[in-house]
């Protein structure tokens, strides 16, 4: 069936953490891949937006115009907002944008204005033809600050859908009726891309529509969603913590031993028919495809929100470094996207501006990298708005680097210890089953398992481990269990974790 004409009835219904959407080696299609005789191109992402309003509008305007004015220069292909494009989500609204509905909790009296705002900042990019994908956040919900979450769209498709933007297709619900979940298929050089806009917290049934959609497409995809990724490595800290700037999915319901879970992870928004969290959105999607070229998210704005120059440079941002955290979960997976986070919201007014900072993604195929600037067109244009000596780019580490392709697109990869099951997080009995394999260029023998520390079993001549294999752990709580598998090319043991507990 062409992609296009798939049709994707949803089911509305719910998801707690523990990924139900494996794929099937048949439903796997075959990497994808980039011309390395393609031309260099950027996309630009526009970190939650939502404080660019009111007095600070101009912000918004002044970013779409500089995308205007350095659109043929830097090749620039499309504008992906992370969600959040608004701040005051607004009461539910008919067709003609008049008020239907009430909320529990008033949303601000500006909403309207914010809306209107929003909306003309975006036809500064649209009259150009340039394409904006309005990726849907917390904010950008009505009544958004009644808890649970609620999933009313009614003003976000009237300023937000056609003929303002026009995706290539919508995931509609069962009853035929589109969600905030939509792609738009572009053609970059000779390679055609799919953009996907995945909702806050996406229903499970929207995450078996994004599977099917992903499985279907022969070509790069590049995901974006509004909640996904935590500033500081939130993952299995277990007394440990990634160096600032690395990244690792939101997560909920985990003890705390296991991961250091964040406000801002799905329990905190209790969203309306359900969610799926980051660790679920990484198990259940990003992670299970070998054509997803891209994960980008926004909505974390941490740590230590504030005014410049004390704000930290990794405020609100962070992405996986798999030179840094080659052992977890992320990097020991055969299928392993770039994945960034960018959010700018916490910096400024003592956290409530963002002080006008876009990012912008370059990547060249010949080359192979994608690399990423942090930059604010209103600091260059209006510097007497802004605190004196702010950088208009931001060059530390943490705002400007360069990433390799992932290698299922033909970047450079080393070999790796994928641990299959169980997944991380898990809770398990005090003895079972593991599996895990060994993958990549080199050559790879003899692997071991290790529970906190302690070396448990040790299989010579293999590269994977044998059916059957088992962990017994030494009592109740939680625990690190680690497989090794020595590299005989590199002559180095190459390690991957996971953390599981007992009840």
């Amino acid at each position: 069936m062409k992609l296009l004409a798939l049709v994707l009835l949803i089911l509305i219904g719910s998801a707690v953490w523990a990924p139900k959407f494996f794929l099937s080696s048949a439903q796997q299609p075959a990497a994808a891949s980039i011309s390395s005789t393609d031309a260099d191109f950027s996309i630009v992402l526009f970190p939650d937006t939502q404080y660019y309003n009111s007095q600070n509008a101009y912000v918004f305007s002044d970013q779409a115009n500089w995308v205007v004015a350095h659109q043929a220069a830097m090749n620039i292909k499309m504008v992906i907002g992370l969600g959040d494009i608004i701040d005051g989500g607004g009461y539910p609204i008919d067709s003609n944008g008049n008020v239907n509905g009430t909320c529990g909790t008033a949303p601000s009296s500006s909403w309207q204005t914010q809306w209107r705002q929003a909306q003309a900042a975006v036809k500064i990019l649209t009259s150009h033809g340039i394409y904006f994908q309005p990726t849907i956040g917390n904010h950008d919900y009505d009544c958004e600050g009644d808890r649970p979450q609620p999933r009313g769209t009614t003003n976000y498709f009237h300023y937000f859908g056609p003929p303002t933007i026009n995706p290539t297709a919508y995931i509609l619900d069962s009853s035929g009726h589109r969600t905030p979940n939509f792609y738009k298929i572009m053609k970059i050089g000779s390679t055609s891309y799919m953009m996907l806009s995945l909702e806050l917290f996406p229903r499970s049934s929207v995450v078996n529509a994004a599977n099917n959609l992903i499985s279907n497409f022969p070509g790069p995809v590049i995901v974006s969603t509004h909640a996904y990724l935590a500033n500081d490595g939130s993952g299995p800290t277990f007394g440990s913590t990634f160096p600032a700037g690395s990244a690792y999915p939101l997560c909920s319901g985990f003890p705390s031993g296991i991961y250091n879970c964040l406000v801002d992870s799905l329990n905190s928004y209790r969203p309306v028919g359900g969610g799926t969290d980051g660790i679920g959105l990484w198990y259940g999607l990003i992670g299970a495809h070998p054509n997803v070229f891209m994960a980008v998210s926004g909505h974390v704005r941490n740590p230590s929100p504030g005014n410049y120059p004390n704000v930290p440079n990794y405020n609100g941002v962070g992405h996986v470094d798999c030179t840094v955290q080659s052992w977890t979960t992320l990097c020991s997976n055969p299928y392993r996207p770039i994945q960034i986070l960018s959010d700018f919201q916490g910096q400024g007014n003592n956290g409530y501006f963002g002080y006008g900072y876009l990012r912008i993604l370059t990547v060249s195929p010949s080359k192979k990298t994608v690399s990423v600037f942090t930059y604010s067109p209103s600091i260059a244009s209006r510097p007497g708005n802004f605190p004196a000596r702010i950088p208009t780019f931001k060059t530390d580490t943490y705002n400007q680097f360069t990433m390799k392709f992932p290698p299922t697109f033909g970047g450079p990869d080393t070999e790796i210890t994928h641990i299959n099951s169980p997944l991380d997080g898990s809770h398990v009995p005090l003895i079972f089953g593991i599996s895990a394999k060994a993958s990549g260029p080199d050559s790879a023998s003899h692997m071991q398992i290790y529970v906190d520390g302690i070396k448990q079993a040790d299989y010579l001549n293999v590269s994977a481990l044998p059916g059957g294999a088992t962990v017994k752990l030494p009592g109740s709580g939680v625990h690190r269990v680690a497989v090794q598998t020595y590299d005989t090319t590199k002559a180095v043991w190459i390690k991957s974790l996971i953390y599981v507990s007992n009840p």
